[in-house]
């Protein structure tokens, strides 16, 4: 007896259009064969149509995922080392990963840059956000085409989003905001310094912290944000401003980048060690003011694991598998645990 014919179940368009990381409308073009499909996108949707009709689990991909990531330029060496992670997790096989540094404080060139990925055959994208209305509309449009976008490290309000990796800014902020009222029990300003309102990151570490000491530690008052636009240069010069007009200055917080601004100006004063200073990001840097007195704690969070996290998110997402993602842990780092501590 001859066994029966097994018919093919038909592949859906947007299931083609979610496995080959295109819009619906450019499958539909493929399928018609209507002009204007590169012919590496043509194929991407007839190979993901044949998977699906010839039952292939979603693993069993013609090409690895093609994941895209965003990063300021001259941000540091934490960024410069959350980028090595990347292409460290990109070597594994199941993902090509491109790292592309963009240049900071620029919206418009990051949107630009977002936009353009829906041309490239990029399947997912992951970026340190800039709060600004281009971005998101840039993290909406790709949603529409099936390119889902994470944000890293610094966060974005939109729906849009696939999620958010990196650690509880608000609460690193509250951390800080206590340490600091701990160290300081006499009645002082503290000044925090911040790359600007354009990192939702930076905000969110600042009204963890100003909240803290509201509540808890009045005694304290913060006396203004000095914005340095995350650069070392500019960080001093707000620095030698603040010690200048502040003789009763006695904390610094750091909730963004360009540490060494601040130090310098801290040690050109002869004030390193009167004011209490705190930072964010361990690095070969930060390493050295935390052992020589400079700087008095480091807020901490593993650039690794949160890129592996982040990998690992976008690709569950593509392969629509459940996937729950997990903030990094806040890291507290002082001289006296640094041995052992890795930048990872």
């Amino acid at each position: 007896m001859s066994e029966p014919t097994q018919i093919k179940r038909r592949a859906r368009v947007n299931e083609i259009a979610g496995l080959a990381g295109v819009g619906t409308a450019t499958v539909d073009r493929v399928l018609n064969g209507r002009p204007n499909v590169s012919a590496a996108t043509r194929q991407r949707v007839e190979q993901a149509k044949a998977a699906i009709e010839n039952g292939e689990p979603v693993q069993k991909r013609p090409r690895p995922w093609r994941l895209k990531v965003f990063l300021p330029e001259e941000a540091g060496p934490s960024t410069e080392y959350l980028a090595s992670c990347f292409h460290e997790f990109g070597a594994r096989g199941n993902a090509t990963i491109e790292c592309v540094f963009t240049k900071k404080m620029e919206p418009a060139l990051l949107a630009r840059k977002l936009q353009a990925c829906a041309g490239q055959g990029i399947d997912a994208i992951a970026f340190q956000a800039l709060d600004d209305p281009r971005v998101r509309q840039a993290v909406e449009d790709l949603a529409h085409l099936n390119i889902p976008c994470l944000t890293l490290i610094s966060g974005l309000e939109t729906p849009a989003l696939a999620g958010f990796m990196g650690m509880d800014n608000r609460a690193a902020g509250r951390t800080a905001g206590y340490l600091m009222g701990r160290f300081e029990r006499q009645k002082g300003a503290v000044a925090v310094v911040s790359g600007g309102q354009i990192y939702r990151v930076h905000e969110d570490r600042e009204m963890g912290f100003r909240a803290c000491l509201r509540r808890d530690f009045p005694h304290l008052e913060v006396v203004s944000t000095y914005s340095g636009h995350d650069d070392i240069d500019g960080n001093y010069t707000e620095v030698r401003k603040i010690l200048d007009s502040k003789p009763d200055l006695i904390g610094i917080y750091n909730v963004g980048g360009g540490n060494e601004g601040i130090v310098k100006a801290l040690k050109e004063a002869g004030r390193e060690k009167e004011v209490t200073f705190f930072g964010h990001n361990l690095t070969t840097k930060t390493q050295g003011y935390l052992l020589d007195g400079t700087m008095d704690v480091i807020m901490h969070q593993n650039m690794k694991r949160a890129a592996g996290r982040a990998v690992d998110a976008l690709i569950a997402r593509l392969e629509h598998r459940p996937y729950q993602i997990k903030l990094i842990s806040t890291e507290i780092i002082t001289k006296e645990n640094i041995m052992g501590v890795t930048f990872g």
